[in-house]
């Protein structure tokens, strides 16, 4: 009894803290909460009939991959994010160990019952080790089910249904066993999407070779795809092979790092890479770039994020087939300034920010190119524990 009793005041007192959560947000003054609910531009997502706004709240980081965030905060940060026009959230199993898809369906369950609510998109992902899949293979058919089931349970989407589901950081090996004709996870994919349990699938990675492979494989299940920081100021490998074959079949693409792990987020890159998994990363020439980028912007009094998100997901992005980027906010004052940033760049001083654009690739151009893509930072998600 007493254990019972403990249990019902723990559920009482985080209801009671979500809806001070929501109060808090709604009744805000800052000049960002003024805007108009359908101000961000949007865009839709490739051969799907999904439009979302430009910029998404990537669930990385309210799963505390990138350091801690209270239960509190995270819920805030979501809310703040969907009041203020983002409709589109992307996150994983894998981020946190289900933490993410339990705070999104924490805010989502606050404020069902506001316009917004139900017009967010909703994108988790399959493909990881953990208990969601019941002991089955992450890539096989029971697994994928498995996940999503478990996904579905933690986001509880108002409409009852995630909207996208994407195959998470597969290798080719993985993705042998996903695409077997017998057990392979593609027919459970093939199966939500038949009886209406999601609109979409897709596929997020790093490797370029996994994306082709996926994106040109006969089910033709790439409705989308997200790129991993592959298309940013200082790092630009999609436009060779990825956009080409995005256009041609008309995949919608969502580019995941238009801040590359906080390295053109405007604060110190050695600071930003001592935070969460970053510090386990080691790239001394990247972060030395980067720390030369900020001093640029700051000698220039320009807004770092603003010209990122300008180049990422704004006018800067036009040519590549970007339906919009992931932004990997942890709290509500992080969105408020990502948000104002975007518009700086790609709203209220458009034609500076293009002009900046075109100075920063005078300055920075040749350096850029001298990196290969094993310059860059990698992780091996078998190794290290999101």
């Amino acid at each position: 009894v007493c254990v019972c009793v403990c249990v019902c005041v723990q559920i009482l007192m985080k209801m009671r803290a979500v809806r001070r959560l929501y109060h808090r947000v709604m009744t805000s003054s800052t000049d960002v909460n003024r805007r108009s609910l359908s101000s961000l531009p949007s865009r839709v997502l490739g051969k799907t009939e999904i439009e979302t706004s430009i910029i998404g709240l990537g669930g990385v980081g309210i799963g505390e991959v990138y350091g801690e965030v209270s239960e509190g905060h995270a819920v805030d940060c979501v809310i703040r994010s969907l009041e203020l026009g983002i409709t589109l959230i992307d996150t994983s199993p894998n981020y946190g160990n289900g933490r993410s898809e339990e705070r999104i369906g924490l805010a989502l369950n606050s404020i069902s019952g506001k316009p917004f609510a139900t017009t967010t998109t909703i994108i988790t992902k399959c493909g990881d080790n953990g208990p969601q899949n019941n002991g089955h293979s992450p890539f096989s058919k029971d697994g994928v089910h498995s996940s999503f089931k478990q996904s579905l349970k933690l986001l509880k989407p108002p409409s009852g249904t995630i909207d996208v589901l994407l195959l998470h950081d597969p290798s080719q090996k993985d993705l042998d066993e996903f695409f077997c004709p017998e057990t392979g996870g593609f027919l459970a994919f093939e199966e939500l999407r038949a009886d209406k349990s999601i609109r979409a699938t897709g596929i997020g990675v790093r490797e370029h070779d996994v994306l082709l492979r996926f994106m040109e494989h006969k089910t033709n299940l790439a409705d989308i795809i997200i790129t991993v920081n592959d298309w940013n100021l200082i790092r630009r490998y999609a436009e060779s092979e990825l956009f080409p074959a995005a256009t041609r079949m008309n995949v919608g693409v969502l580019n995941g790092g238009p801040l590359y792990m906080g390295l053109l987020s405007g604060i110190d890159p050695e600071q930003s890479f001592r935070q969460g998994v970053k510090s386990l990363l080691e790239v001394p020439a990247l972060v030395k770039l980067a720390k030369k980028v900020k001093s640029w912007s700051d000698e220039k009094n320009l807004d770092l994020r603003a010209l990122a998100l300008h180049f990422a997901a704004g006018p800067g992005s036009m040519s590549p087939p970007i339906a919009g980027a992931l932004l990997g906010a942890r709290f509500a004052s992080e969105v408020e300034e990502l948000i104002g940033s975007l518009l700086l760049g790609c709203e209220k001083e458009l034609r500076r920010y293009t002009q900046a654009a075109k100075d920063f690739e005078e300055a920075f151009g040749a350096e850029i190119r001298q990196f290969n893509p094993e310059s860059h930072f990698y992780y091996d998600k078998s190794k290290i524990d999101l």
